[in-house]
């Protein structure tokens, strides 16, 4: 199943430099007006063409795929700036009429590329934001700085967003639809359940882990905590029990699925600490009021506020 976003570009990344294959790692490094993308997106072109990753709805990808040619021809990075803020280009350029601009630095790996890549990973194993400044002017161009190292005056900061992780507890009719669509939105999704024969790989094919474990057991094991955990067994007592491990856990998004009476008999079973804690997190009945019915009208409308929560309108 095909990714999305920044993991997409990571795991193509990975192929192509396992199989030797040269590419352009392309980022979006600054915008202005209206652009598909802002600041950070990044795509990826390899020399046969292939493409991951998006910047624009479709007009701009020509003029990228021409810049990647020529980066990994040359070996050097190159800047290219995308205007489409005026009549001209709505009449005899892009045809967009976006009215924005935007500039985007390529660099070819093997070769300098390989520098924002490896701290990619490292920024990915470890769950962190990648905050990097860019050099964009002739003397410096594509120069790196990270971490507050010393950078050319003229370097943009830009913030690489990790990708963001979720943890289903329970492999109910919802999972499937969820994971793929979790897939496609570029999140990594755990599964646990202690019904193992919910558990078969081909039905939760987005699923990067499956746990066959008791929802407390699959909480006491994580290295690090997910940004969002569902609660979604549709067995009271594996959710009540759910609910209590995730109560002392630092889990800033904690759906339930069910509807008010379920949430609040749950809820009148935990002790009033865990209740206190678990308050300002939880999300029930977990999702966005989008109408519909059945597991895949569940999976969206939770996919579409845990999309809503990864991007601060919370």
């Amino acid at each position: 199943m095909i990714a999305g976003g920044l993991l997409a570009v990571l795991e193509a990344a990975r192929t192509f430099r396992e199989q030797g294959q040269p590419f352009a790692l392309a980022l979006v490094t600054d915008t202005e007006g209206s652009t598909y993308r802002k600041a950070g997106a990044l795509a990826l072109v390899a020399a046969d063409g292939q493409r991951t990753g998006t910047l624009s709805g479709g007009c701009l990808e020509p003029a990228l795929e021409a810049l990647a040619a020529r980066v990994i021809a040359s070996g050097a990075p190159e800047a290219a700036v995308f205007d489409t803020r005026d009549d001209d280009d709505l009449l005899f350029g892009s045809g967009s009429g976006c009215r924005g601009r935007m500039r985007v630095l390529a660099w070819p790996v093997p070769g300098a590329g390989n520098i924002l890549l490896d701290r990619l990973e490292l920024a990915h194993a470890a769950r962190q934001t990648l905050a990097v400044r860019v050099g964009v002017d002739a003397a410096n161009l594509g120069a790196l700085a990270f971490n507050g190292a010393h950078a050319d005056p003229g370097a943009l900061p830009v913030q690489i967003t990790p990708v963001p992780r979720l943890l289903l507890l329970g492999a109910g009719p919802e999972a499937p639809p969820l994971l793929h669509l979790a897939r496609v939105m570029g999140w990594l999704a755990e599964v646990a359940d202690h019904r193992t024969a919910l558990l078969r790989a081909d039905r939760l094919a987005g699923a990067c882990t499956l746990h066959a474990l008791r929802p407390a057991q699959a909480l006491a094991g994580l290295v690090s905590p997910p940004d969002a955990a569902l609660v979604m067994t549709h067995v009271a007592s594996a959710d009540l029990e759910a609910l209590h491990a995730l109560a002392n856990l630092d889990v800033p998004y904690v759906g339930l699925l069910g509807p008010p009476a379920r949430r609040d008999e749950l809820l009148a079973q935990l002790p009033a600490g865990a209740q206190a804690q678990l308050q300002p997190r939880l999300h029930a009945p977990a999702g966005m009021p989008l109408g519909g019915h059945g597991p895949e009208s569940i999976a969206l409308a939770i996919a579409a506020d845990l999309q809503r929560f990864f991007h601060g309108s919370r």
